[in-house]
């Protein structure tokens, strides 16, 4: 029961990080990935299994919230699978503050690629520019609310939360 709290925040942050992107309006032809964020975030602090966890419920709300994917599922596995490759960046994550960082970018890469290449195969649309605009504004968003987002995970650890 003393878990409750930071699932409930960790639920909180993943149906804010679906929605927000598609209510607010951005200048820039692509909107970030801030799913990956939050996965990203969970995954540093308690390593690959936390991170995957926390991946395949943000997948999830992806898969199911509008316009959705066209494969249900697909997108839960994908971003289970780049949080615990992000996860595994856990124990080099003090050797520079960089590393996180890192590690974050290689994770939205890794979801943006699937997502190009399901493209590629016929399954939704991507095309390569936004996904490179994607991920650009994925990294410059991730320099400011990464550290931000670990803090809490930080904050909700410390409370015995976590």
């Amino acid at each position: 029961m003393s878990h409750l709290p930071s699932v409930l925040g960790r639920a909180v942050l993943l149906l804010a990080a679906v929605l927000l992107p598609a209510l607010t309006p951005w200048v820039v032809p692509a909107r970030p990935d801030l799913v990956v964020l939050v996965v990203a975030a969970a995954a540093l602090l308690h390593g690959p299994v936390t991170g995957a966890l926390v991946g395949l419920a943000g997948g999830w709300l992806v898969d199911l919230a509008p316009p959705g994917t066209e494969v249900l599922g697909s997108a839960a596995l994908v971003y289970a699978g780049a949080g615990a490759l992000v996860g595994t960046a856990r124990r080099y994550a003090a050797w520079s503050p960089l590393v996180p960082l890192v590690a974050t970018v290689v994770g939205a890469a890794a979801v943006l690629a699937v997502r190009g290449t399901a493209s590629a195969a016929g399954v939704g649309l991507a095309a390569p520019g936004d996904l490179l605009w994607t991920l650009l504004v994925t990294s410059v968003v991730a320099v400011v609310a990464l550290p931000l987002l670990v803090a809490l995970e930080r904050w909700w650890t410390v409370r015995g939360w976590a």
